[in-house]
């Protein structure tokens, strides 16, 4: 070895032993590379939006471990197998994307080679409307909306566009005086956050059976306005029906993620305590009944914000954040996984895509029609609290055919999970939208925060991957 070498080695050597690790990056711009700090991070929670944070984060060359409180990494992103036949499956937590809309979910998907399948749950929809059902087609014929007694107005809206489609009536005339789809204010509609947009649509003249339909009751106008402008500058309606999903389950991408992070990930891990101060974090956690402390740079929350309330901070949550986290909605649902030995709607000639507008069961569609088998999989939502036979009972009293082959049904009641029972969060009330926005997605101190609720749309796996790869940008230039 030269004596160059021997003292370049040595340097190296030294660097690496004092606990700060070099990270070389070469500089496409410039031929001498770039010396970038590798930075300790811990991400709590390893569902899909900690698990992309803490790839991410590895792929820039930081030094990352993610700790989940479950069993199993994934969070709401989850394909049931289990007790179902001849290799079907139900996703029972995420359950579509859409192109475009999900920019950030499908470069992932095509970085990790995951295979991706249409997804026609929302083609021939059959909807429920005080009984009777309709198919798309008389959805738009005039007479039958004249008997279902929109105006004249949404009559020759809905002759021409989607019935799902309706809210663009009355907030097109809005969204355009939007910018930035990150900046709800100073757009000349910042008065509408002291009113629900059920009162604008009312204002707009909007009819007893679409004031129904619309809701919004509790949503604040200047943030359901703002939502509407996002969709139409990423280009998507507001119910799209070109819809996909992950081949196998939506649950391959939580899966390549964790595959790559490796032993990275610790699960049955619940934290405890977060400290932090102007040099570091220090997370408490149990690992086994063994109290454990782990100390890094940064942490990255992406375990969902109404959780928060069962670790201790130290300093305390600032009074901001406290209001985001004591005052965020989110929704929630069951989902049934129905298992039928034939495609039995198909001989009656109807849709098994079906909104049946039910307090007991909400919604059924049909999945996993790739599964080279007889067999068939429908799926289906609703509240929590239901049990399985009873939805099915309720999909047997609803259903207009003459009868159905189902072999069993399962279920997954996300309302009474312990780690992740919060889905969407749902819209900001009235007078509030400046204490959730930006609030929601500035990091406090040393932690950043990721996952579906800190975006500007809450978009499930899109959200999650998009704040991931926020935060972990973040992180990667502090």
């Amino acid at each position: 070895m030269s004596k160059n070498s021997r003292r370049a080695f040595i340097k190296n050597s030294t660097l690496a032993g004092i606990g700060t690790t070099i990270n070389i990056q070469e500089n496409p711009f410039n031929s001498s590379p770039v010396f970038k700090k590798t930075k300790k991070v811990i991400v709590a929670g390893a569902g899909i939006a900690g698990l992309c944070t803490g790839y991410e984060l590895m792929k820039r060359g930081h030094d990352v471990t993610v700790i989940e409180a479950s069993g199993r990494h994934g969070g709401h992103v989850f394909t049931m197998k289990d007790g179902l036949s001849d290799g079907l499956y139900g996703d029972m937590g995420a359950e579509h994307i859409t192109k475009p809309g999900y920019e950030r979910y499908w470069a992932y998907i095509k970085e990790l080679n995951i295979e991706t399948v249409p997804y026609p749950r929302r083609k021939n929809l059959m909807r429920r409307i005080d009984g009777t059902y309709y198919s798309e087609e008389m959805l738009a014929d005039r007479e039958v909306l004249k008997k279902l007694a929109f105006n004249s107005k949404e009559i020759d809206f809905l002759s021409q566009h989607p019935y799902s489609e309706l809210i663009s009536l009355y907030v097109n005339p809005y969204t355009s005086q939007f910018k930035d789809e990150y900046q709800p204010f100073g757009c000349g509609l910042d008065h509408m956050d002291q009113f629900p947009m059920a009162e604008l649509f009312k204002k707009d003249g909007a009819s007893s059976r679409a004031l129904d339909m619309l809701g919004g009751e509790n949503t604040s106008a200047l943030h359901g306005l703002w939502y509407s402008a996002i969709l139409k500058m990423r280009g998507v309606p507001h119910a799209p029906t070109d819809l996909y999903r992950l081949k196998g389950g939506n649950q391959m991408l939580p899966n390549a993620f964790a595959k790559k992070l490796g032993e990275r990930v610790l699960l049955n891990c619940p934290i405890d305590t977060i400290e932090q101060d102007n040099n570091g974090v220090k997370v408490g956690f149990t690992q086994f009944g063994e109290a454990k402390l782990m100390e890094a740079d940064y942490l990255v929350n992406c375990i969902p914000l109404p959780a928060l309330n069962n670790i201790r901070f130290s300093p305390g949550i600032s009074a901001g954040k406290q209001y985001v986290i004591d005052h965020i909605e989110y929704d929630s649902y069951q989902r049934f996984v129905f298992q039928a030995s034939s495609r039995f709607w198909e001989k009656e000639k109807l849709s098994i895509n079906m909104d049946f507008n039910h307090p007991d069961l909400w919604a059924v569609w049909h999945s996993a029609e790739e599964v080279d088998t007889h067999r068939v999989i429908v799926l289906g939502t609703g509240p929590g609290g239901v049990s399985a036979q009873r939805a099915l009972a309720t999909f047997r009293e609803l259903y207009p055919g003459k009868k159905d082959t189902i072999e069993q049904v399962l279920s997954r009641d996300w309302t009474k999970e312990k780690y992740s029972s919060t889905c969407e969060r749902i819209g900001f009330p009235p007078n509030s939208l400046k204490k959730f926005w930006p609030e929601i997605i500035k990091p406090e101190g040393r932690i950043y925060f990721a996952g579906a609720y800190a975006d500007n749309l809450n978009w499930g796996m899109e959200a999650c991957t998009r704040s991931a790869y926020r935060a972990a940008d973040q992180i990667d230039h502090a």
